[in-house]
């Protein structure tokens, strides 16, 4: 009887050694994550916006993906004659999109919510860039508008007015970056 006993504990002790198998917990297969081209727009010596090619594991939902391309896009150029348009504190809060191509774009950072101290041009490229951004990369966005630390921004830095959503402005893209 002890033997059948001491037989029955290994048993249970082995059993629960043993790596239970479960359904995959991998986010990535979940989300259907996969490498994909997408392009962020900075500005170029041209002073138009330019596009720059990247390879981002992203979610195959556009509402998951749109803040990484943003987050993307605020890491700045990697191509030297390109020029980063936000300021570097800059963070992406969140990012939405609504059923009508709308998407939210929420931003943080100590400069933006400051104040901003930058002239009408920078100010003109870094929104229009981040328009861009997201429109080229997602076809069913038709329009993007900015917040500042959750709430509608007026201005960045007091020259470009952001009370209502932005739709691309192609006449400040390069033609070759289309």
């Amino acid at each position: 009887m002890r033997r059948v006993a001491v037989l029955v504990l290994a048993v249970v002790a082995i059993a629960g050694c043993k790596k239970k198998e479960t359904p995959s917990n991998n986010l990535t297969v979940a989300n259907k994550v996969a490498i994909r081209a997408v392009r962020v727009y900075f500005e170029a010596p041209n002073m138009l916006l330019s596009a720059e090619p990247r390879n981002l594991p992203l979610p195959e939902n556009p509402a998951g993906a749109i803040p990484l391309v943003v987050r993307e896009m605020m890491k700045g150029p990697a191509t030297p004659q390109l020029m980063r348009l936000f300021p570097p504190d800059t963070v992406v809060r969140a990012a939405y999109l609504l059923p009508d191509g709308t998407a939210f774009v929420d931003l943080g950072g100590q400069t933006l919510t400051a104040g901003w101290g930058t002239g009408t041009h920078v100010e003109l490229m870094a929104v229009y860039s981040l328009v861009q951004t997201v429109t080229a990369n997602f076809p069913e966005t038709k329009r993007v508008r900015l917040l500042i630390n959750g709430e509608p921004a007026e201005t960045l830095a007091g020259h470009v007015w952001l009370g209502k959503s932005l739709q691309p402005k192609t006449e400040l893209v390069d033609p070759a970056a289309r």
